[in-house]
């Protein structure tokens, strides 16, 4: 990860590298291959071990679409663990994953002006 914030510059890249290789891939990860990169950190590499924080910090290369029912809870589990309102967090779960599979989300609680409520 390359956080970038120089003057009219500034964002975060993500850039993934096979393991001996060395070769930057294009592509996202799956939901499997985020997990498995999350759960499993190498105690002789430097870096975040805390499983949750590498969860969320790995979060934006899911590029899969099809995700199942148990991600969300998984999600704010991670999030609750590293400080976010366990009220909220299930919900802002699911408005990541809906971001970031590119799902519309709409929750019914939410009013709006446009529709009379």
């Amino acid at each position: 990860m390359i956080y970038r914030n120089s003057v009219g510059d500034y964002g975060t890249d993500y850039l993934l590298t096979h393991p001996g290789r060395g070769d930057v891939s294009g592509t996202g990860l799956t939901w499997h291959e985020l997990v498995r990169l999350a759960d499993s950190p190498s105690s002789t590499a430097e870096g975040v071990e805390d499983t949750a924080a590498r969860l969320l910090l790995l979060l934006p290369l899911l590029t899969d679409s099809d995700v199942s029912e148990s991600v969300p809870a998984r999600l704010s589990t991670a999030l609750t663990s590293v400080g976010a309102p366990q009220e909220t967090a299930f919900s802002t779960a699911k408005h990541l994953l809906a971001h970031l599979t590119r799902r519309s989300r709409h929750d019914p609680a939410w009013a709006s002006p446009l529709s009379g409520s």
